[in-house]
């Protein structure tokens, strides 16, 4: 009841970014002239996903109106154009095939991998560019590369490296960890990284690690209670939870009885950002640590992001922006500069644009490599734990990890290579 309330909260506090509105009633007068610029949107829109996908629509909308404001792209507007993925791969697919066949050839957004990975392959053969802002398989840029396909956002590879670095200089005597996951392809990269971060790093600094077998359970359960049971039996200290956002709140919560998070020294997770301290408020467990595509909180006074948060605080009153909204802003920022740079919206001159593009965006600067189109830029941790106050949790601590050799080595149409991970 918890997560169901919460979710039509924050649902209710963004419809001002409803889908008429991306489309131009919302949008500030321009000082462009000129034909539009098309940028399609592919977003949950519905669904159980449409919370998030309601994030990455604001962040879209809040970049036009910026863009558009200060005089547009090669003096023409942007315009938003949005399509609901529903977060299902069949639904992502029509909504690209959708676009381009309405002329829209520049799209962006997508939250999930999975609807990432089936787009992808379409792309060449519609002429279409597809920028990511969340979906983050590692897959997308190795084995299922397309020179079509860029990602704006950081990936499973670079982010669970920096939470497994964060663990090995914070928290480097807990040694022995295990996992509990649903069995998703995301989550199986998220796992094989964070154990080949936590092997590197441990190692350098000699400590002992054990790690145990994982627990995988099943996307979207209802009843964690066996695999709660076997938590509390292990040894492990250290708690990899890549049951993630809403499903996690039901673990956590029917948890609670039996003392699970009292019992782990240290706990992560891989990228719930606020959902789970806004679901449990004063349960929220103490002391987690969760991966954000951006934290606004991180990057005070720096331009970009204070102009993003106040726009999104103004038009909404929620004071707590998810990670999702800048990444679908930093999106649009990449596709104007990216256009001003070829002087041209044509697919080939914006994938040329694209490719080893620095541009700034609301977590500082960020380069697209030209050989995978992997963007590299900062990765963002924070750390929930329960207080007093009328909402129940508060922001205990905050990381940012440049990524200084995090990311592996571009090696488009391979898979990676894990090089510490054993088996």
């Amino acid at each position: 009841m918890i997560n169901n309330l919460s979710r039509r909260n924050i649902i209710k506090s963004l419809a001002v970014f409803g889908a008429a509105g991306a489309l131009g009633s919302l949008a500030r007068p321009s000082r462009a002239d000129g034909n539009p610029i098309r940028l399609g949107l592919i977003s949950p829109l519905s669904g159980s996903q449409e919370v998030i996908g309601r994030y990455q629509l604001a962040g879209a909308t809040i970049a036009v109106n910026q863009i558009n404001q200060a005089g547009g792209v090669l003096g023409r507007p942007l315009e938003l154009v949005t399509r609901d993925s529903k977060a299902a791969p069949a639904a992502g697919v029509a909504a690209a095939k959708d676009l381009a066949g309405s002329g829209v050839n520049l799209m962006f957004g997508v939250l999930s991998s999975g609807v990432a990975l089936a787009i992808s392959p379409t792309l060449q053969a519609d002429n279409s560019v597809l920028v990511v802002s969340a979906a983050s398989a590692n897959e997308l840029t190795h084995e299922q590369f397309s020179p079509n396909f860029f990602r704006t956002s950081d990936h499973a590879y670079a982010r669970q490296r920096a939470l497994a670095k964060l663990v090995a200089e914070d928290s480097s005597d807990v040694a022995e960890w295990m996992m509990i996951s649903p069995q998703t392809a995301i989550s199986q990269s998220n796992w094989d990284s964070f154990v080949d971060g936590m092997t590197e790093f441990y190692e350098a600094n000699n400590k002992p690690l054990e790690i145990s077998d994982p627990i995988w359970t099943k996307y979207g359960a209802t009843d964690y209670k066996n695999e709660i049971v076997q938590l509390m039996r292990s040894s492990a200290k250290g708690l990899y939870c890549g049951v993630y956002g809403g499903d996690a709140v039901t673990m956590f919560s029917q948890a609670a009885a039996y003392g699970l998070t009292k019992k782990f020294e240290v706990m992560v997770d891989p990228g719930s950002e606020f959902i789970i301290a806004q679901a449990m408020g004063k349960n929220t467990p103490e002391g987690l640590w969760s991966g954000f595509h951006w934290y606004y909180g991180a990057y005070r006074g720096h331009k970009i992001n204070d102009d993003l948060y106040d726009a999104y605080v103004k038009m909404t009153g929620d004071p707590h922006p998810a990670g999702y909204m800048g990444e679908a802003h930093a999106s649009v920022l990449a596709y104007a500069a990216a256009i001003q740079r070829a002087g041209s919206a044509d697919t080939d001159k914006v994938i040329a644009g694209l490719e080893d593009l620095e541009f700034d965006s609301c977590k500082g600067m960020r380069k697209i490599r030209k050989e995978d189109h992997q963007a590299i830029c900062d990765l963002n941790l924070v750390q929930f734990g329960p207080d007093d106050s009328e909402q129940g949790w508060t922001v205990t601590d905050y990381r940012v990890i440049k990524d200084d050799g995090l990311s592996e080595p571009a090696t488009p149409g391979e898979p990676i290579k894990f090089n510490f991970k054993k088996g």
